[in-house]
């Protein structure tokens, strides 16, 4: 009987927790910067879209776009469309949200960038902010899109950021 509470303590807590980290994630409010980082995948969640209203004209600030090999269909369209501002897409080494942590980090020693905004999911605004802050060492804001799911898709990220935030309780550095 004692594992039962205990177990069902556990699965409280869990729960509890991973409501306050994923469901309802720390977010900055919008604020100018020297990049927008929009994080995969772009087109299927309303993210490239997010980062696009939040540019804005002509104050030179760059829209950064992570496109993994093999992604979305489409989604390297951006890369070479015509707009007022500097888009700079790039490929994840691995293809995770720590391979673009890494990978924000070169641009920003490259590019001089000591603002950005990085534009995820709710559910993955939490985990992400842990792993660019790693990696990243200056000013970071952090914009989620929200979008309605089912209970399954919520369950899915749920257990998956949950996996994966204990993946990366185990990295160390950036």
């Amino acid at each position: 009987m004692g594992a039962l509470i205990w177990g069902t303590i556990l699965f409280a807590a869990w729960v509890g927790v991973g409501i306050f980290l994923y469901m309802a994630p720390a977010v900055d409010l919008p604020e100018e910067s020297d990049a927008v980082v929009v994080l995969a995948p772009i087109l299927s969640t309303g993210r490239l879209d997010y980062a696009e209203s939040l540019m804005p004209e002509g104050n030179g600030t760059t829209l950064v776009v992570s496109v993994p090999d093999g992604s979305e269909e489409g989604s390297s369209d951006i890369c070479h469309a015509n707009r007022s501002y500097q888009i700079i897409c790039f490929t994840p080494d691995p293809v995770s949200t720590q391979g673009e942590a890494r990978a924000i980090q070169r641009l920003s020693e490259e590019y001089g960038w000591r603002s950005i905004t990085v534009v995820t999911n709710d559910f993955h605004v939490t985990r992400a902010r842990t792993m660019i802050e790693r990696c990243y060492p200056y000013h970071l804001n952090m914009a989620a899109v929200r979008g309605d799911r089912s209970v399954t898709d919520w369950a899915y990220r749920f257990v998956y950021e949950s996996a994966a935030f204990v993946k990366d309780a185990v990295l160390i550095g950036c």
